[in-house]
């Protein structure tokens, strides 16, 4: 008979039957990243159920990712929308940690892999509720810059919950990283401008919103590679358009297909203007303009190998650098 290994547990650690700070009951760990726990609890004040983030003690005393947590905390108590998760004010803490909503349902990512491509109805629906919430996000000067199936759930009501702002920005400041540098937006759902570094704007998280809608109708993620080389994803909506969702789903009605292209325009300057105009037409797909967009579409460039390796030099050397500035941090730090 084998016994599982016992994960050590730090005095530190926040775990199952703790009261944290006199308020909240921890009931159970629910799940466990390389930088957080999430847990689940009672919040004795209230009497709700809650979701509790708590960082891993390495990660509280690095400078970056701190300000990067509190951020999230921060941009989340921004919001007060159905669809958007919701974070709890807290007025004392004895370490940095982050209260939210406890949610119950399934990722949209979850629902997908069981469900495949959905009816056009349900996803145009589906996708004016995220332009629902992300109007929201906009008006509160907030780009989410992460918008994929996992950071979507839906709930069992049939309602919907966007979360994970953990790489969202204000539009009104710029937020500096030291000492951690996170990854700007998951490769398959990324604007191109966002694969060439540039900082974008609200239209990124509509390019985003389109990416998603042409996999929830068709089933498949546009400029996927079949060998799992994220590079060429990445080249490919730099340089060219996706296959028409028509081609790959022919019942995808000409409506339906004009919004998913007319969001997923290279250039952000042909994009849908804000969340609201798409919104509009997700709405009222029989009003939408058909402008033979499907025509337009350019064919990616070939992959060049060289290109690879200079964008992995690129990332090299910025984790080179951010790494030097957390040292130094470190030794003044000490100094002081």
């Amino acid at each position: 008979m084998t016994t599982e290994p016992q994960r050590y547990i730090s005095p530190y650690d926040l775990h199952p039957g703790q009261t944290l700070d006199g308020r909240f009951d921890v009931i159970e760990e629910i799940s466990r990243s390389g930088m957080a726990t999430i847990f689940k609890a009672s919040d004795l004040t209230t009497g709700q159920t809650v979701a509790i983030k708590v960082p891993h003690l390495q990660f509280e005393s690095d400078p970056g990712f701190y300000s990067r947590f509190v951020r999230e905390g921060e941009i989340g108590a921004r919001f007060n929308h159905p669809y958007l998760l919701k974070f709890i004010p807290l007025e004392k803490q004895s370490r940095p940690y982050l209260v939210m909503e406890y949610l119950q349902g399934e990722t949209l990512a979850q629902f997908l892999k069981t469900a495949g491509a959905l009816p056009e109805p349900q996803a145009l629906t589906m996708a004016s509720r995220i332009c629902d919430a992300l109007s929201h996000m906009h008006a509160a000067q907030v780009v989410h810059r992460d918008l994929k199936p996992q950071n979507i759930m839906i709930c069992p009501d049939g309602s919907i919950r966007i979360f994970d702002f953990g790489i969202a920005r204000g539009t009104g400041r710029r937020f500096t990283f030291v000492g951690f540098t996170p990854s700007i937006g998951t490769p398959e759902y990324m604007a191109p401008e966002q694969v060439l570094g540039k900082r974008g704007d609200e239209r990124t998280d509509l390019y985003t919103l389109g990416v998603m809608l042409y996999q929830i109708v068709t089933g498949e993620i546009p400029f996927a590679d079949p060998g799992g080389d994220i590079f060429k994803g990445m080249n490919a909506r730099v340089t060219g358009d996706p296959v028409a969702p028509r081609k790959v789903r022919r019942e995808i009605s000409e409506a339906a297909e004009e919004i998913i292209l007319h969001a997923m325009e290279r250039d952000p300057a042909g994009r849908y203007p804000s969340a609201e105009a798409m919104k509009r037409e997700l709405d009222h797909p029989e009003s939408v303009e058909l402008t033979g967009r499907w025509r337009n579409l350019k064919t990616p460039q070939p992959w060049k190998r060289y290109l690879k390796s200079g964008i992995l030099v690129g990332l090299l050397l910025a984790a080179a650098i951010a790494l030097i500035v957390w040292i130094v941090l470190l030794i003044v730090k000490r100094g002081a």
